[in-house]
């Protein structure tokens, strides 16, 4: 069975459950016939994207959105300029709508062992993060890379 997510990652009890179930079942969770277990709508689309709210957004985040290719792809080389393309008009409405002010965009790709991702569908990450209420500057927020 190929390896869809990667249960090691997860940074919730309540995550890590329900990514187990997903690599007991062995099914890509962002892929479209079985995106049942991501907990919130999704917002828009553009080509072969959309955008959501993270189920389970990282500690210190005001936001946090993920960016989904609807069609399963793992490297970066499968990613074509359209993509990309969709990718920025996705991360300029989000940024419209909500209003948003500064944040961060990215994305892994590859081998989970190499990147930190507990999916391996390829998906962006837009966080924006908490200010500090007495500095008015960005609470850190933990973006694990490996």
């Amino acid at each position: 069975m190929k390896k869809v997510v990667d249960t090691h990652y997860a940074k919730s009890a309540e995550y890590g459950q329900v990514i187990e179930t997903i690599s007991q079942k062995g099914v890509c969770p962002f892929c479209p016939a079985n995106f049942r277990y991501h907990k919130n709508p999704i917002l828009r689309r553009s080509g072969n994207w959309f955008i959501t709210k993270n189920s389970w957004p990282y500690k210190k985040t005001n936001h946090h959105f993920l960016i989904i290719s609807t069609r399963h792809k793992e490297h970066l080389d499968e990613v074509k300029e359209k993509d990309f393309a969709s990718i920025l008009i996705l991360s300029r409405w989000v940024v419209r709508k909500f209003k948003i002010s500064g944040g961060a965009l990215a994305m892994r790709f590859g081998e989970t062992s190499h990147t930190g991702a507990t999916v391996c569908h390829l998906h962006c990450h837009l966080v924006v993060p908490k200010l500090n209420r007495k500095t008015k500057r960005a609470q850190t927020v933990m973006f694990p890379i490996g």
